[in-house]
């Protein structure tokens, strides 16, 4: 049984580092960073994976929106061009590679994995859960910090209650903040 530790939305590194000094850390973890913004300086420091691609539904490219004022916004870019927060270009997205993440946990993880996921990808995790909830890749993950983005990226609210009423079905530890990362 591997631990593992995935950061989707990994931007600076913030929330790796204050898992490194938590509770949550284990001797050997693997850990992975997913980080598609091309002006991001992706330095997570040793025993770290960077990974320069959108976690996604499916393998390729999409439009990626960034800030406006400047690319390195706290506010967060977003597959979303409906996004209403971070300023977004959304006349001139950058490219961005995508993976299919429920594919690429399957290659490289067993479902008795300890994987714990991060998830800060503004919008973009319902559309990444919901598939992982239809092909069963989301067995796979013991514990959860998701980042709601639903208000902010004109998604249902309703849609939003059915994928939290869907995941609570699991038996996945989740977190409602990044407190216990501090």
């Amino acid at each position: 049984m591997k631990n593992v530790f995935i950061d989707l939305g990994a931007y600076r590194g913030l929330y790796i580092r204050r898992f490194r000094k938590s509770t949550f850390y284990r001797p050997g973890c693997e850990m992975f960073a997913f980080e598609c913004n091309p002006h991001v300086r992706t330095d997570y420091g040793v025993g770290v994976t960077t990974i320069r691609k959108a976690a996604w539904i499916s393998d390729g490219e999409l439009a990626f929106y960034v800030s406006k004022k400047s690319p390195h916004a706290v506010q967060g870019s977003s597959v979303y061009k409906e996004k209403r927060t971070g300023n977004l270009d959304t006349n001139h997205p950058v490219k961005a590679k995508c993976i299919d993440f429920s594919k690429w946990l399957k290659d490289n993880f067993q479902p008795e994995d300890n994987i714990i996921l991060k998830c800060n990808i503004e919008g973009a995790e319902y559309d990444i859960l919901e598939k992982m909830i239809a092909d069963g890749t989301i067995t796979y993950i013991k514990e959860t910090w998701i980042q709601w983005h639903w208000q902010r990226c004109g998604i249902p609210e309703e849609r939003h209650r059915n994928l939290v009423r869907k995941l609570n079905e699991y038996a996945i530890k989740q977190h409602r903040g990044y407190g216990d990362l501090k």
